[in-house]
């Protein structure tokens, strides 16, 4: 496997445009977000944890892991302490991280599956979102290229930092966004018309509990309900 260097900036100072009590950052447009986020901003994880990367040819390599939120993807620390990514994801079937598991899917990076209600998976992404500027701060809806393009900065293929144009101030937050992840290990970002499709053969009554229900799909406890009760017919 080829692996991609990435470069670990060290923090060498707090917020430089600083994190507000909603949790919102207010970040220059084209400034490298990894030198401005806290380490416990940056990670789901306190921490490098022992985790294992499962190859779809059977080979299992452990390795201390972690998750980006920047990056949208899984982050090891190799034998030399340097950050890594890695690459040639589709050849690998999950990682673990403690008890967590996650899977690779192209255009979403790595999510990490927190339910299965029979045959249907239940996934979670963390990310940093764009929800405006200084001038606009309506919220963006989250899209398949929001894992690279709602950041102010993001490493590419070739493993390069790179930076988005503009000069104003953009706001930043924390953000999850929920899949399904159907018997083909097929993602569906979590709505209403992805939740018939995961479950074709109970569509009359699943319509009937969105008429009786007021279901949020950006509400965990909304979805878990609707899953629920999807899973029950």
């Amino acid at each position: 496997m080829k692996y991609i260097l990435l470069i670990l900036f060290a923090l060498t100072k707090p917020y430089a445009n600083a994190q507000d009590a909603t949790g919102v950052m207010r970040v220059k447009n084209g400034s490298d977000i990894t030198k401005l986020m806290r380490y416990s901003d940056r990670f789901q994880y306190d921490n490098f944890k022992d985790g294992k990367v499962f190859f779809r040819n059977g080979r299992v390599v452990n390795a201390k892991l972690n998750y980006s939120l920047p990056h949208g993807e899984i982050q090891f620390v190799d034998a030399k302490k340097d950050t890594m990514i890695l690459t040639d994801k589709n050849f690998i079937s999950k990682i673990t991280i403690a008890a967590d598991t996650f899977y690779y899917f192209e255009k979403h990076g790595h999510v990490r599956k927190i339910a299965n209600f029979k045959d249907v998976g239940l996934a979670e992404k963390l990310f940093i979102a764009n929800i405006g500027s200084e001038r606009h701060s309506a919220y963006n809806q989250y899209t398949s290229t929001s894992a690279i393009s709602v950041y102010s900065s993001y490493t590419n293929s070739s493993g390069l930092q790179q930076a988005l144009e503009g000069n104003d101030k953009v706001l930043l937050k924390r953000r999850a966004v929920y899949f399904f992840i159907d018997k083909n290990q097929d993602l569906y970002i979590a709505n209403k018309a992805n939740l018939l499709r995961v479950f074709p053969k109970n569509k009359r009554a699943i319509n009937q509990y969105f008429k009786d229900n007021q279901t949020e799909f950006e509400e965990l406890k909304d979805i878990n309900a609707a899953l629920e009760y999807a899973s029950s017919l």
